[in-house]
């Protein structure tokens, strides 16, 4: 044939051309126009253009068939790599077929790791947590869901549930998937939540009691007529009064905190006169800390909350004389500009903070001894309050230890 060509319509303009469809079940995909043979070539032109068409219909069917399974799969790859949980595809054998970003992240695996345990790689990483429920199953990898904790971070969980994929393109019969997710945060407030109930009927525990014994002491003296030490019994009264008092406005500024409420009302201010207001009421419960002063002239002026930044330097100081084994506790204060900021450090003696716990400090109820026969008391909301009463005056504030000993506590307010 001298002309033939494939179009999206059949030529109608030329009366010496022929058209044949191109066609499937679905439809026509387009026309195959040639030039009109001789009588004597007719059928068999026909029957090899009728195969041609057959072969370019199938071709381009196979086209499109690809074209949308490469698209799925596309979509397919981006829905799991932007999951947050992680995805694990298992070979027969055990070895890792397919692992997401998050997976990946999460077993620190890089994308090109060849991996022929998936088992092992996890049991040499982790380390299985055994729920008190009893939902634990020993035998089977696979059943779920089940909890491990790294050998490395004790506080980096992870929950990993099997699933079965039943086919796998590129892989004949089921493969065998783990789905993982990160739930250090969950752990973390689980733990948050078992060690409030102690920490709170600790905490409360000394001064209703004391509160309870004054009284009755109290009420048997009235009966009896002796009063000679009934204004100290009130006195000390009064006194576990306004511990009970403190208590709640701490859960109660947590919670404005929380809520963001907290309301702060910043005025300039001097450091010093902030810094003896906090000594002096941290002296009535302290008198042994020894606190020593240096303020640079160009860091004695701030914009804050008198009252709020007065309590941020009252719970450091407190914490330096509490967490303190030396017979002379101390704390060095010292006020300098830093760029466009006065930086407040707090240097003490005591007894410091390892580093694994240093960024924990300021989380809500966190402490370092969290056991109920901890030897210091308190709530663990201190710091946390302090964090976000810097926060509202728009600094902030961190712990470093001390190089001689104790801990640093450090608080940044723009000029």
């Amino acid at each position: 044939l001298n002309y033939l060509t494939f179009a999206d319509k059949p030529e109608s303009d030329r009366p010496d051309l022929a058209s044949l469809p191109v066609e499937l079940s679905t439809g026509v995909l387009g026309y195959l126009n040639f030039e009109r043979p001789d009588y004597t070539q007719e059928n068999r032109v026909h029957t090899s253009l009728q195969r041609l068409a057959n072969s370019i219909a199938i071709v381009l069917d196979n086209q499109e068939m690809f074209s949308s399974v490469k698209a799925s799969q596309s979509r397919f790859n981006a829905l799991l790599e932007s999951m947050t949980e992680g995805v694990v595809l298992i070979g027969k054998t055990g070895s890792l077929l397919y692992a997401n970003k998050t997976a990946r992240g999460i077993l620190s695996i890089s994308p090109e790791a060849s991996i022929a345990k998936v088992e092992s790689y996890i049991e040499e990483r982790f380390r299985k947590v055994y729920l008190a429920d009893g939902q634990n199953n020993q035998q089977d990898f696979f059943a779920g869901p089940r909890r491990y904790v790294s050998k490395v971070d004790s506080d980096f969980f992870i929950e990993a549930s099997g699933f079965l994929v039943p086919e796998f393109h590129g892989y004949v019969g089921p493969r065998m998937g783990l789905l993982l997710r990160d739930i250090s945060e969950e752990v973390s407030m689980e733990r948050m939540k078992r060690n409030l109930i102690s920490v709170v009927a600790h905490e409360l525990k000394t001064p209703v009691t004391t509160l309870r014994l004054q009284s009755e002491t109290l009420q048997r003296q009235i009966r009896s007529g002796k009063l000679s030490d009934s204004q100290q019994l009130l006195s000390e009264m009064l006194e576990e009064s306004s511990r009970l008092q403190n208590l709640i406005c701490d859960w109660l500024d947590v919670s404005r905190l929380e809520a963001g409420s907290l309301v702060i009302k910043p005025k300039v201010q001097t450091v010093t006169g902030i810094l003896n207001k906090a000594m002096k009421s941290v002296h009535l419960h302290f008198p042994q800390l020894e606190v020593s002063i240096k303020v640079e002239p160009e860091a004695e002026c701030v914009l804050a909350d008198k009252d709020r930044m007065t309590q941020v330097f009252v719970n450091i100081l407190e914490n330096a004389a509490r967490y303190n084994d030396k017979v002379k506790p101390v704390c060095s204060v010292r006020s300098e500009k830093i760029d466009d900021s006065v930086v407040i450090s707090f240097s003490d003696n005591g007894i410091g903070v390892s580093e694994q716990h240093l960024s924990k400090i300021f989380d809500s109820f966190y402490q370092v001894d969290m056991g109920s026969g901890r030897k210091v008391g308190g709530t663990g909301l201190g710091l946390a309050i302090c964090r976000g009463i810097m926060a509202a005056h728009g600094g902030k504030i961190w712990a470093e230890q001390n190089p001689v000993g104790g801990t640093i506590f450090r608080i940044s307010l723009s000029l």
